[in-house]
């Protein structure tokens, strides 16, 4: 069993070098080290515990109610969630990269991978969680067209041919998305095992990948986020 505290504590050490440390103990009360209280807000956390904290930090700073929102699918609603609020928050990059490091222990994942840009930092945040681990993870994300200039590829990072590869994303409505990327990894020679979605929307995206025989799981979904 990976430990996710274990992951997220080493992985704020590795982000604390040493030619920061001045700074960051002058701003921490008793000049304790930053590492030693990062340590204790993420105590002995388990899937569950882990979960319950990013759902928490998804309804403070993501979840927008009371609009009229239009997804790239066409799709309306009047209930959006902002993840890169959360992504690319300090607390959510750590939980989301340690869970989904642990969600993929133990599965010959070589590589993960996204769509560009929702998912750069989620592919990011693993990454840099797997380094903590006996098994580090290859990154990449993947553009919409390829470039028409310098190397001109339309996946950039570190897949590899014949990887195993995950294909990750913040939020998903309908899936389609990602069957974009699914499409270049396959067409680069890598084998997609699975699709994960921080958060599913609950509007087609598992159907999609079931009927494509895809694996796919989502941490969060939206009656979870919208039920409390």
């Amino acid at each position: 069993m990976v430990s996710l505290s274990r992951i997220a504590t080493k992985e704020a050490r590795m982000i604390l070098a040493p030619h920061h440390t001045k700074r960051v103990y002058r701003r921490a009360a008793r000049n304790q080290p930053a590492t030693d209280k990062f340590e204790r807000r993420l105590p002995k956390m388990n899937q569950t515990d882990a979960k319950t904290r990013l759902l928490r930090l998804i309804r403070d700073h993501a979840l927008l109610e009371g609009g009229d929102f239009e997804f790239a699918s066409g799709a309306r609603a009047s209930v959006y969630v902002d993840l890169r609020r959360v992504t690319m928050h300090p607390e959510g990059a750590v939980l989301i990269g340690a869970i989904l490091v642990e969600r993929l222990a133990g599965k010959g994942v070589e590589s993960i991978g996204g769509m560009a840009t929702a998912a750069i930092p989620v592919v990011t945040s693993v990454v840099m969680a797997s380094a903590a681990t006996d098994h580090p993870l290859r990154g990449f994300y993947v553009r919409d067209k390829a470039k028409t200039h310098g190397t001109q590829r339309q996946i950039e990072g570190q897949m590899q041919k014949g990887d195993k590869v995950v294909l990750l994303e913040d939020t998903m409505t309908s899936g389609r998305s990602t069957m974009t990327a699914v499409d270049a990894v396959r067409a680069e020679g890598g084998e997609v095992v699975g699709v994960i979605t921080v958060v599913d929307r609950q509007q087609g995206g598992a159907e999609l990948y079931a009927a494509e025989n895809i694996p796919f799981q989502a941490l969060i979904s939206l009656d979870d986020i919208t039920s409390a």
